[in-house]
This record gives structure tokens, sequence and C-alpha cells, in this order.
């Protein structure tokens, strides 16, 4: 069948495959996903042009971007993931098409187009092989390629090589630039480490009362003694409750009262008042709590 009729007459099917592909993606990873992702069909005019160009012997399966869907992240940090879930799913059969880092190590001295590329296809016990073609790709990643793609891909006249040097340059800052971002946001992270661990182990303490795992004040609390927060600040709290356990059902018998509304909080109030005790005092971040944080000294037998 010509090609330009069979996406015609299979659009509905092409459009359902590539919905089915970003569904699944989107459904365990929505939360990297930085431009939404979306399913596009092929142009059946954009299919006649490129068979006139490459003369495929069946265009209906060499062709494999009849439909498509691209993931953009924030950092090629968050490349992995997604890429992983395409390559193991068992709803579908996966072939690489396009790796940049295969591309970089057999040309390190080249900076070119970057975006994983991978050939989705319906399994063999469907009984049809509908292709989807999904890219991969950085937000910068993404930026660079949509720009490059209008002004030299599409371009009518041949493209000048100072443009074509000046895009090799762009990429070449891109990757410096995602590399000191994802420098960055791993400083962030071990940084936030601990705190987290400690935001963990509190909701793991209070898991049997009502809203024990919110951590709306929690957060804050902990912002205010981050200097107080170290590697092992989790297993210490733990230990704190261990010694004292009759802290959770003071923070039972008083829900609904002040900060002890949020267990989770309170219970890390406790245990900076045993660690800090009256300096916990010169960074409480909760004025208007005052009178609970004076029922935790007192609590604990320590002068507020």
């Amino acid at each position: 069948m010509e090609i330009g009729a069979y996406i015609e007459s299979n659009r509905s099917a092409l459009l359902a495959w590539g919905e089915a592909v970003c569904a699944e993606v989107s459904g365990e990873h929505g939360s990297l996903l930085k431009v939404p992702a979306s399913v596009r069909v092929k142009d059946p005019q954009s299919a006649r042009a490129k068979q006139l160009k490459k003369a495929y012997g069946d265009p209906t399966r060499e062709m494999t971007d009849l439909v498509g869907v691209r993931f953009v992240v924030l950092t090629s940090m968050d490349l992995a993931p997604i890429r992983a879930q395409l390559e193991r799913s068992s709803s579908w059969e996966c072939l690489q098409a396009r790796d940049p880092d295969h591309e970089i190590e057999r040309a390190p001295e080249t900076f070119g187009y970057q975006s994983h590329h991978y050939e989705v296809r319906q399994p063999r016990s469907a009984g049809v092989s509908l292709c989807c073609e999904v890219q991969v790709r950085t937000l910068l990643q993404h930026t660079i390629a949509e720009l490059s793609h209008d002004a030299m891909y599409k371009a009518t006249q041949k493209v000048p090589s100072q443009a074509t040097r000046l895009v090799a340059r762009s990429m070449a800052l891109m990757e410096t630039t995602d590399e000191l971002l994802c420098r960055a946001m791993e400083a962030v992270r071990e940084a936030e480490a601990p705190a987290l661990a400690v935001q963990r182990v509190a909701c793991e303490l209070t898991r049997t009362l009502s809203d024990g795992n919110r951590t709306d004040l929690l957060e804050d609390l902990l912002s205010s003694y981050a200097d107080k927060i170290t590697g092992s600040s989790a297993e210490d709290l733990r230990s704190f409750f261990r010694e004292n356990e009759f802290i959770l059902d003071r923070v039972r018998d008083r829900q609904g009262e002040g900060l002890f509304s949020y267990p989770s909080a309170a219970i890390v109030a406790y245990w900076l008042v045993g660690r800090l005790e009256r300096r916990v005092n010169q960074h409480w971040p909760f004025p208007g709590s005052k009178p609970d944080l004076d029922k935790i000294f007192s609590d604990l037998g320590i002068a507020a």
C-alpha cells in the first residue's frame, strides 16, 4: 500500500499505539518530564517525500517514525530511568536506533545532535507490528535540536559553514552546562540526604497516627536546624525514641492541638529539645506554637 494511504487508513491504530507507549512511560516517570509528552502521527505528505528520498522496500515497516513520542527531562541524570523502562518493559519490543553515548565514544572530538532514539514495536503476539519512534532527551538537548532543525535541516539553501560551526559550539557548551548542572544537583542531594533520612524515620515512627506521614511543618523545622542535622541524625532519632517510648502516647493524646496535629514534626521537636535543650529556642520557626514547645520541654523534664 502507498505510504500516505497506509497512514490515513491506519491513523487510529498508530495513534493508539503511540498513546499506549506514552501513557506507560508518563505514568511511571511523569514527575521527570519537563515538556508534556504528546503523540504525533506522521503527516502523509511528509512520509511520501521521505519515501522518495529513501526508497524503502517496505515503507510501512522500515519507516519507523510513522508515530512518535518524545520525552524531555531536565538533565542527563534523569535520562536513565526512562531509558531503562523502554528497554525492559514487557509491553513491547524495543530497539535502540540511536545512542549518542556510543557516538561520543566513537568520535569524542565531535559535538553533534544528541537524543536517544528507540524503535518501540508492538509484541509479535499482537499479530501486527506497529512501530513508535521514541526520543529521550534533556531540555537543553531539546532546545538546541529544535533550533538547529528549524534553522539548518529545513534550510532551503546550503547552510554556511560558519552556522554549522556555531551550532557545534553551542552543543559543546550544552554538554558543559549539563555536566555543571548535574554536579550542582548532586551536591544539593548530598546536602539534603541527612534531613531526608530524618524525615523518613519520623514518618515511620508516627505511621500509626493520623496524618503521621505529613511533612508540612517537618521540612520547615529541619530547615531551621539544618546545621544540627548530620549523617547520624536519623539513627539518633530512632535511638531517642527507643529511650523515650512515652512520647508517641503524648503526641497521640494531643492530636488536633497545634504542633501535635503534625505528628512527624512533633516528634522531631521532642528529639531536638532532648538533644539541644534550651538552644532550641534560638531558632524555633513557629511562634504560634510556643505553648506546644513548652509542653515538650515539660514532658522531657527540661527547663524552657
